[in-house]
């Protein structure tokens, strides 16, 4: 009995270490699975205001255009050289405005670039990371189930002879059940007067031969 507890003592061991080796190999892939995820959702609400920022600039950048063209314009037409001048002046003003606006715009649409790699770069690796982890479940559970089908062919320790004493006892136990069976009183009569009516015949035999 303490050889029996014992064995099982140590196979629920190795089940429980079994299983604790897999959740901290899956906890641990599962958090840097969790950490890229993050780092892609980081990324794409960036990208969201890189974007935003962009169709602001462009819109600004229209507009900063118009406008240079504009004090062009009014100081060509101009008869006032003073007035002219001053449109000279804004359409200049203008011009600096938008080249900055250009530049501003470039940098955008740079950032935007490097951002939408990125994310492709993080969702790749994601999707990468998520196979894997799958493709290791599969694997694992596969030899999990090659393992526990070698150990249960294989005998254990002295686990043959407990099965041998089981089945000894259980034999016995049904040798006992059969020989305490429930008497049949309307048997046990018949087989009564069968047993007397052989004892009979015997005693007559017995009489003929002494007479």
């Amino acid at each position: 009995m303490n050889r029996m507890h014992r064995w099982k003592m140590s196979v629920t061991g190795w089940v429980d270490g079994v299983l604790a080796q897999i959740e901290n190999h899956e906890a641990t892939v599962s958090s840097a699975i969790g950490r890229v995820r993050q780092a892609a959702a980081r990324a794409r609400v960036q990208l969201k205001r890189v974007e935003r920022d962009q169709r602001a600039l462009r819109e600004l950048l229209l507009k900063e255009e118009g406008a240079v063209e504009a004090w062009l314009r009014r100081a060509k037409e101009a008869s006032e050289e003073e007035k002219a001048l001053e449109c000279l002046r804004r359409h200049k003003a203008s011009a600096r405005r938008a080249e900055a606006l250009r530049q501003r715009l470039s940098e955008h649409e740079r950032s935007h670039k490097e951002l939408s790699e990125g994310m492709r770069m993080l969702n790749e690796r994601l999707s990468e990371l998520n196979e894997r982890r799958n493709l290791m479940r599969t694997r694992q559970s596969r030899a999990e189930a090659a393992h526990g089908m070698v150990h249960a062919n294989r005998p254990i320790g002295d686990l043959e002879d407990v099965f041998e004493r089981w089945e000894a006892r259980v034999g016995e136990i049904e040798i006992a059940s059969e020989c305490e069976r429930p008497i049949d009183s309307f048997e046990a009569e018949l087989l009564g007067a069968e047993e007397d009516a052989e004892l009979l015949i015997e005693l007559e035999e017995l009489r003929r031969e002494e007479g």
